[in-house]
């Protein structure tokens, strides 16, 4: 269930017609509906907490999926963690009020500057994509004394179909590394003192 329906033909949000805000505020805008957000989030979050084998899940919306602060805000507000792929995104994320041990660091190109702020306020995890990243994170993470929770993003070298440049785990893609560099790089992440490999991404 949604909070926006159509109510004596014209589309209400929260039982609010959005022809009213329209007026308020002008157009073009973007009408959210905490309750249709929280009920999602709940819903969700509820059936992962039914397999009690798994303990608190931490869900984490993707930043990039919709950055509006107010947005961010009222999910966290329920517990909600944050994905992100750059410092921006983790700064949003706290300034919505994800605290850092709800934060996951993902992505492709992260910076040196970018991986050393993600240490400094010590996020959740950081995804890594390929060896050097590895290598960098490890050397970063040594010089902070800092032993970061990591995942190996693996690619499954899958089409999904849908349109090629929007395609993110065939072998020829840029995201991820192959089953058997994952198993390789997590064996050398285990045996890095600077480095806390907890699974794969």
């Amino acid at each position: 269930m949604n909070h926006f329906e159509v109510l004596d033909g014209e589309l209400h949000c929260e039982g609010v017609p959005l022809s009213r805000i329209a007026e308020a505020v002008g157009t073009p805008v973007y009408v959210y509906s905490t309750a249709t957000l929280e009920r999602h989030f709940t819903v969700f979050r509820d059936a992962l907490r039914s397999h009690a084998a798994i303990g608190e899940p931490l869900i984490a919306f993707a930043v990039k999926a919709n950055s509006n602060v107010a947005v961010l805000k009222v999910l966290a507000a329920l517990g909600c963690g944050a994905d992100t792929v750059s410092e921006g995104e983790i700064r949003r994320a706290l300034a919505a009020g994800v605290p850092p041990e709800r934060i996951v660091f993902s992505g492709v190109g992260k910076t040196a500057a970018e991986l050393a702020y993600a240490l400094q306020i010590g996020v959740a995890e950081i995804n890594i994509e390929s060896e050097p990243e590895l290598d960098l994170l490890a050397q970063l993470a040594e010089r902070a004394g800092k032993r970061p929770a990591i995942a190996i993003r693996v690619n499954p070298d899958v089409s999904a179909g849908g349109h090629a440049k929007i395609s993110t785990g065939a072998s020829h893609n840029k995201f991820g590394v192959s089953f058997a560099e994952a198993e390789r790089l997590y064996a050398k992440a285990s045996a890095s003192p600077s480095l806390n490999p907890v699974g794969v991404a």
